[in-house]
């Protein structure tokens, strides 16, 4: 079974918050980014395998690379979805386990939530959930929500992976256009953002071709304006990192309706 909402999808550099009104289950699938799933009210359901019983939970966090199955049907649920990679994402599985599906404790969730459902009932900017939902992050890591990195030649460097999402990069290349030696670039980058370049390069191109697609551009357009080689390049990598098939999101009225497999 497939599982689609409507609701709205956010983006960040290096995470998403997927907000939406469950419709239905989903089948047994893993991604690469850790997902912290929040209902704003009730209890979510997961299981590891299509054989195993449905676990309720009052919220979870799932590890990367860990099969899971997915049920919330009628509830409004926040999953945030973001990079294991970086500073918040190594701690938050120190914490919570690296390959397991995480019980969070009602108590915690009531307080992490009460803040997101009152911004979604009052119909908030995406800049205002977005930044919940990193507070989240926070909060479940124990590291601070970092505010960007100051270092111009680092600064160079996202600028220019940012103007030339739409082509093949290298680390030596974007090395070469700031000015560094790729052993340099490669340890100035990941104690600056926390990230490695590769990994900020993969998140930037498929946040910038799911924020294209899900506001009207056609999949095949989104997935080259990222340099992905087609539509189904996109989908395949959004599925690994995400657990998503961006190819079957469409518009509905003035939110997104979005599919899972």
């Amino acid at each position: 079974m497939q599982l689609a909402g409507i609701g709205r999808v956010m983006f960040w550099q290096g995470g998403s918050l997927w907000l939406a009104l469950i419709g239905g289950g989903n089948s047994v699938h893993l991604h690469h980014a850790i997902q912290i799933s929040l209902p704003l009210s009730g209890m979510v359901r997961f299981r590891r395998a299509h054989n195993e019983e449905w676990v309720d939970y009052p919220g979870a966090v799932i590890a990367p690379d860990v099969p899971h199955a997915f049920a919330a049907t009628g509830l409004v649920v926040a999953n945030i979805l973001f990079e294991p990679e970086g500073a918040a994402g190594r701690a938050l599985l120190d914490r919570y386990g690296s390959n397991c599906i995480a019980a969070l404790p009602g108590q915690v969730v009531a307080r992490l939530v009460a803040p997101l459902a009152k911004a979604y009932a009052a119909d908030a900017s995406d800049a205002e959930l977005v930044g919940l939902a990193q507070d989240v992050i926070a909060d479940l890591s124990g590291v601070r929500r970092a505010f960007g990195t100051t270092d111009p030649r680092v600064l160079k460097a996202i600028s220019h992976i940012r103007n030339h999402l739409d082509e093949t990069m290298s680390l030596s290349s974007i090395a070469a256009a700031v000015g560094l030696s790729p052993g340099r670039l490669r340890h100035l980058f990941v104690s600056e953002t926390g990230v490695s370049c590769k990994a900020f390069v993969l998140w930037e191109r498929l946040n910038v071709a799911l924020a294209l697609g899900f506001g009207g551009t056609t999949w095949t357009a989104a997935a080259h304006a990222a340099n992905f080689a087609d539509s189904a390049h996109l989908s395949r990598t959004c599925r690994r990192m995400f657990g998503l098939a961006p190819t079957a999101a469409r518009l509905q009225d003035t939110a997104q309706s979005f599919v899972t497999a």
